[in-house]
């Protein structure tokens, strides 16, 4: 009960809070912060929502950049670690394409930068690198399409798993008469939802 907390919308009335306050024995949390490194509260602007992330591979590219490392090195640490870190959000939100494309130029300016310079010859497009091995690329992945992809596998799931409470949680909000296939965006839908859609 310690770590739990409750977070109220504004149209919330102070006396309904404090009755919820005492019969639950929680207290209100005005920023209830991160769970599973997700913000609990998005805001207006995804690109805002999203910028943690941005300064969290910023931070890493920047540390890189002092240490000598050759391309196997750079290789490992884009695919290992800098591709990993925006996965989970991946599951359950499309990023916008503007933040994609912004992370994909971050990486690829980090990619070709010659040791201890900032910038450096491309000698190839991104779409050509994130072509797979065999294709004479090197396998990064396109954060698009991986984003896409995660999605379409929560969205497999949703059909392959309609009695689980998450699944049915989204079936009495957006879809309670109807199926997956039929159902909408309804105006205020979430932006787990309308990227599930």
């Amino acid at each position: 009960m310690n770590k739990s907390g409750i977070s109220f919308g504004s149209q919330v009335p102070i006396q309904t809070r404090v009755d919820i306050e005492e019969i639950l024995g929680m207290t209100t949390w005005d920023t209830p912060g991160k769970y599973l490194e997700l913000p609990a509260i998005w805001g207006r602007s995804q690109n805002k929502a999203l910028a943690w992330i941005e300064e969290k591979i910023m931070n890493k590219l920047e540390g890189w950049k002092e240490r000598l490392l050759n391309q196997a090195g750079k290789e490992i640490l884009i695919k290992a670690v800098i591709q990993a870190m925006p996965s989970y959000i991946m599951n359950v939100i499309k990023l916008p394409k503007s933040f994609c494309r912004r992370i994909c130029a971050k990486v690829a300016r980090f990619w070709w930068a010659a040791s201890g310079k900032e910038r450096g010859i491309h000698w190839k497009k991104w779409e050509s690198i994130t072509e797979s091995k065999s294709n004479g690329g090197l396998g990064f992945k396109d954060l698009e399409n991986q984003n896409l992809a995660y999605l379409a596998k929560q969205a497999w799931r949703v059909l392959k798993n309609p009695n689980a409470i998450w699944v049915q949680t989204l079936k009495s909000i957006y879809f309670p008469d109807g199926n997956f296939w039929t159902a909408s965006g309804k105006k205020g839908a979430s932006w787990i939802w309308r990227s599930l859609l």
